[in-house]
C-alpha cells in the first residue's frame, strides 16, 4: 500500500488550521454547483461531493448521515474522520493514540468505547 494520502480540505466547509499542514493534506477551492439535489445539505457536505464529481476520488471524508447518504447515492466510497484516522494509521502517516488523544480535545462528538474499540482493532483491516 502507498504510504501517501490525499485529502480535501474547504475552505468554509469547516475552520481547520490551514498552515503547517503535512504534505499529504491538498487544500482546494470550494466548488459552485446548481445541483439542486444537494441543497438540503450543509455547505461543507455539498462542496465535497461537487469537488468528489469533478476529481473522483477513491475517498470522501463526511461524518454527517445525510451527505453519507447523497455520496453512495451517487456511487462515492465514504468513510468518516474515525474511518481515516485508521486508515492513516494503518499507513504508517500518524499514531492512532495520539491522534484520538488531540481528537478529544475538540468538538468532534464520541463515546469513548468507539475509541477504544479503534485502538483494539486498529491492525486489522
Amino acid at each position: 500500500k502507498p504510504k501517501t494520502m490525499k485529502f480535501l480540505k474547504f475552505a468554509r466547509g469547516f475552520a481547520p488550521v490551514t498552515e503547517n499542514l503535512p504534505n499529504w493534506v491538498t487544500v482546494m477551492p470550494t466548488p459552485k454547483t446548481n445541483d439542486v439535489e444537494l441543497n438540503s445539505l450543509d455547505q461543507g457536505e455539498r462542496a465535497a461531493i461537487a469537488l468528489a464529481e469533478r476529481l473522483n476520488p477513491t475517498l470522501i471524508l463526511m461524518d454527517d448521515r445525510a451527505g453519507v447518504t447523497c455520496a453512495r447515492s451517487r456511487g462515492f466510497k465514504v468513510t468518516g474522520t474515525l474511518g481515516l484516522l485508521k486508515i492513516a494509521a494503518t499507513r504508517g502517516l500518524l499514531d492512532l493514540a495520539a491522534a484520538l488523544e488531540r481528537l478529544k480535545t475538540t468538538n468532534f462528538r464520541y463515546w469513548q468505547e468507539m475509541f477504544d474499540e479503534l485502538l483494539r482493532n486498529k491492525d486489522a483491516e
